[in-house]
């Protein structure tokens, strides 16, 4: 079976913690996030999305066996493209890595699939804005779909705590959009009803371009502003950090 990829990162060691893994870029998504910085993903119009078989990649990620641990599927919105994601998942099983699935919680029935079948060890989940129709549907790209993608991702929130599954769920801060404490406060507490281990902040860099031109122009989310909002989403999540190319992930 082939999936549409971007390309293999050989090793990170930012992209799952505790672990070493191989990081596979899946092309096409349901979102249009104007600050997306992985358009071409996004569009899947680029020469960097191809066609691989599954053994392909598998066969690619087992030359690098020696030195990871896991793999890190991404995108995109690698659910997208389920049926080869999960024989991709599978079959890294099978040389004994661990799953970590990146994800906008858009496709939870999709999702449902692959934890019951015991197929993902820990996941990212992408929290775009606060829990409202019209914001999210802003920030997104898609304002027709804001109702539908807040239910979505509240779906995909209560079966990461059904199926107790290791997560964190993280927030992109984009300068002069969404950034206010209240607002952080408005999705800690959503996040605390699901019982959120842990929440990141992470800082907004436009380099390589965004899917709207007028994001590209934007200046990295200032260190201080993602240390200020860290604090005001602690009063409801314990473990809450923050992501800057300044200092990494802190935990705050």
């Amino acid at each position: 079976m082939n999936l549409m990829i971007g390309g293999i990162k050989e090793a990170s060691t930012v992209d799952y913690p505790g672990e070493i893994v191989s990081v596979i870029f899946f092309c096409q998504c349901p979102f249009r996030c104007p600050f997306c910085h992985n358009w071409s993903l996004v569009l899947a119009q680029s020469e960097e999305c191809h066609n691989a078989s599954v053994k392909d990649i598998i066969e690619q990620v087992s030359k690098f066996r020696k030195f990871i641990t896991g793999l890190c599927i991404t995108g995109g919105e690698p659910t997208v493209q389920i049926d080869g994601l999960i024989e991709l998942l599978k079959e890294s099983q099978k040389i004994k890595l661990l799953n970590k699935l990146d994800t906008n919680g858009f496709f939870p029935d999709r999702l449902a699939r692959l934890f019951t079948a015991g197929l993902v060890d820990y996941v990212a989940l992408d929290i775009k804005a606060p829990f409202n129709p019209e914001i999210y549907g802003k920030m997104i790209g898609k304002p027709s779909i804001g109702e539908e993608a807040v239910k979505k991702v509240s779906d995909t929130l209560h079966l990461l705590k059904k199926f107790k599954m290791p997560f964190e769920a993280r927030t992109t801060i984009i300068p002069n959009f969404f950034n206010s404490e209240k607002e952080i406060e408005q999705i800690a507490q959503k996040l605390e009803e699901f019982d959120v281990p842990r929440y990141i902040l992470q800082q907004f860099r436009a380099s390589g371009g965004t899917l709207d031109e007028a994001f590209a122009k934007l200046p990295a989310t200032n260190h201080e502003v993602l240390i200020k909002l860290a604090k005001s989403a602690q009063k409801y999540i314990s473990d809450v950090r923050i992501r800057s190319i300044e200092t990494g992930e802190k935990k705050i």
